[in-house]
């Protein structure tokens, strides 16, 4: 997904220290570094196209969104890549995840983003992880990321599944997704704001395969 190549490149420019870290997630592992490149783009979208307030810029929220895997860095790739369901003891190491992310920007210029990082898999009905943490701990900022990492998740190929491709099931996934964590208004314009999106992404997908269909039909 493309959405907004360009202002991800300006952005990532604007930032070596960014490139330092997206460098090292392509490095370690493909499907993180497209998970968090997906998640960042989301993030993005649903604040630009929202124009609500969350707390973070759009520029802050890419930011957000490509870091708050980042401790996945430190997970085995046979366990990020597996294509079974985890052991008891794998999800105990899947689970450290946000708190190795929230240790790994300490002292950076990402410092302050660490708590986006830590809370990602928290979700306002007090379930998710780390365990313990405090349900205001869940601020917009925090449901921004957490919202945009479970839509990133069904729009990409996983190990063990593939990704969901029909719009009508990606409209269905992205309402139950966002209403976990927004009501009202604010749910509504972030639907709105993703499906527009995905919306735009599914028509050049289309007209992509319409235009190599046509030039293979020429041959």
């Amino acid at each position: 997904m493309h959405m907004i190549a360009e202002n991800a490149l300006n952005i990532a420019l604007e930032h070596n220290s960014l490139v330092l870290v997206q460098k090292c997630l392509y490095a370690r592992n493909l499907d993180l570094y497209r998970h968090s490149v997906l998640t960042a783009e989301i993030a993005w979208e649903i604040v630009v196209g929202t124009k609500k307030d969350f707390g973070l810029s759009a520029t802050q929220a890419y930011l957000a969104g490509m870091l708050h895997d980042v401790g996945k860095l430190f997970i085995q790739d046979r366990i990020l890549d597996k294509r079974h369901s985890l052991t008891e003891r794998e999800w105990e190491v899947m689970e450290k995840h946000p708190v190795w992310g929230h240790e790994y920007v300490q002292g950076t210029i990402f410092q302050s983003l660490g708590d986006i990082i830590l809370h990602h898999h928290r979700l306002p009905d007090g379930s998710g992880y780390p365990i313990g943490l405090p349900p205001e701990a869940l601020d917009d900022r925090v449901r921004l990321i957490g919202s945009a990492d479970k839509i990133a998740a069904f729009l990409e190929d996983r190990p063990y599944r593939r990704r969901i491709s029909n719009f009508d099931l990606i409209s269905q996934e992205v309402k139950a997704v966002v209403e976990m964590y927004f009501q009202g208004e604010k749910a509504e314009a972030v639907i709105a704001a993703v499906l527009e999106a995905v919306s735009r992404e599914h028509s050049t997908i289309v007209n992509t395969e319409k235009l190599d269909r046509m030039v293979g039909g020429c041959r």
